[in-house]
């Protein structure tokens, strides 16, 4: 085409068209720079979330699974398919466990009298199938109970009694088994006081507010912090505590919540300290046991008596192989010294024999190569020589473990609750997060039914607070 043999109107036309081109490639290009802004946003969420859970400090069971989100079946194939690379069902050599079958309350003959094929009668049953149904009784209305408390006046000397009832609550309209039931449903079941509420009025037809729920919770706690002081006193007693720690909110604001376990006593602790000071009061500053914990440098600040974890330490070494070359012999090393250390001792050992292993893993630890300057590797290299005192402890203390599992896996259930509720609103919530956590930890650890010892500890504090206060009297004028 000749441009020159083109009229002016005739350009002027092709200019516009080239023009409109220009417009819409450009509206393209911007279309494109969106989606890749898009993309960009989208990579770096991936990444923050894969540092997450490639962090060595993150549990295996998170790192296998990959995400916290709940996965989505697809069809009715996936809906057992396990996210953290287990099976369902039991593991390979676990004897399988049956439940065990009730004994009936009540026996109904079902009996037919012709035959459905040909209206034959029957003379007799020839043989009878058992078959155990258990069924829950048909929602309770609440049970209402009015107090009359009569009053006294004493001839002799003038004073006036109220008489009390052991059943009847020093405050509040609602009994021993709606408090015990608040506390459950917040911290068992997970519910939101709202949703406590609702649960009460559906099953019992017992109407309260959620603030109703949360003021019977806070009972249940005041009542049990008694109990809660003894689990204290039974750690501070004991020869060996795990202890960890994770962050939560006070009013937004960064606090955490602090568990130490035996393997008796779980106690829950929320503290906005992270440091020493939390396991010097909680334990008190003259604690002879041994605490088993991670690498927080608030633990060798608080006693010179510790077993790191290896659990932790061995995260952190494969974590720093992917990371750099020089740390893979390092990795390598750290395994095989821990798997040749726990096999030794799994044969009954003598205290001298326990000595001598312990020899034997002083020298694995000190021949380990420390001559990375720099790097994952020579951060590694530092916690190990850190804490070179205190990662074979276990070796001389058959007591105690070499990880610190047992803290953690304490940690669960806060960490899921946190999930639900966000924050701690204030000091009276921190005071019943622990508490109602702590009492119930405890009580599974011993075997025991949480409801029946949260009813027995709200009905006893009752007992106890009417036996202490001073009756209602009025000397006469």
């Amino acid at each position: 085409m000749n441009w020159d043999d083109l009229t002016k109107d005739e350009l002027l036309s092709r200019f516009l068209q080239m023009e409109e081109r220009i417009d819409e490639l450009e509206e393209k290009l911007d279309q494109k720079d969106e989606r890749i802004e898009e993309q960009n946003e989208r990579i770096e969420e991936l990444e923050t979330r894969l540092r997450k859970y490639e962090n060595p400090h993150t549990p295996p069971s998170k790192r296998r699974s990959g995400t916290d989100e709940s996965p989505t079946s697809q069809d009715d194939e996936d809906d057992d398919v396990r996210t953290d690379g287990g099976t369902p069902g039991r593991k390979d050599g676990h004897d399988p466990e049956w439940r065990s079958s009730p004994d009936p309350d009540e026996e109904v003959e079902v009996t037919c009298e012709c035959c459905p094929e040909c209206g034959e009668y029957f003379d007799e049953s020839v043989g009878v199938s058992p078959r155990l149904v258990e069924e829950i009784p048909d929602p309770q209305p609440p049970e209402v109970t009015q107090y009359n408390h009569h009053r006294y006046q004493c001839d002799s000397c003038g004073t006036e009694t109220v008489a009390t009832h052991p059943d009847c609550p020093d405050e509040g309209q609602f009994g021993v088994n709606v408090i015990a039931q608040s506390a459950l449903s917040r911290y068992d079941h997970r519910l939101p006081y709202r949703k406590i509420a609702d649960r009460f009025e559906q099953l019992h037809e017992l109407e309260l507010s959620g603030a109703s729920a949360w003021h019977a919770t806070e009972r249940a706690a005041r009542a049990g912090r008694c109990e809660y002081e003894q689990i204290r006193r039974k750690i501070q007693d004991a020869d060996v505590v795990h202890i960890d720690e994770t962050g939560i909110k006070r009013d937004g604001e960064q606090a955490w919540i602090w568990t130490f376990k035996t393997s008796q006593h779980t106690l829950y602790a929320v503290r906005e300290s992270r440091g020493s000071d939390v396991p010097a009061e909680v334990l008190s500053e003259d604690f002879a046991g041994t605490v088993i914990c991670d690498g927080w440098t608030a633990y060798p600040a608080f006693s010179s008596n510790l077993q790191r974890c290896w659990a932790h330490i061995l995260r952190e070494a494969e974590d720093a192989a992917a990371k750099q070359d020089e740390a893979i012999p390092i990795h390598r090393e750290l395994k095989q010294l821990y798997v040749g250390l726990q096999a030794r001792l799994e044969t009954d050992l003598s205290q001298r024999e326990r000595a001598e292993v312990h020899r034997v893993g002083q020298r694995g630890l000190e021949i380990i190569d420390r001559s990375v300057p720099d790097g994952p590797v020579a951060t590694l290299l530092g916690k190990l020589e850190g804490g070179l005192d205190h990662w074979l402890t276990f070796v001389g203390e058959p007591a105690v473990s070499p990880t610190n599992n047992a803290a953690e896996n304490a940690l669960r259930e806060p960490v899921v609750l946190r999930k639900i509720i966000g924050t701690l609103r204030n000091d009276r919530g921190m005071f019943v997060h622990e508490t109602i956590l702590s009492l119930l930890a405890t009580w599974r650890q011993q075997g025991r039914n949480p409801y029946e010892e949260l009813t027995r500890v709200v009905h006893d504090n009752e007992i106890i607070s009417r036996d202490q206060a001073a009756p209602v009297v009025e000397p006469s004028g």
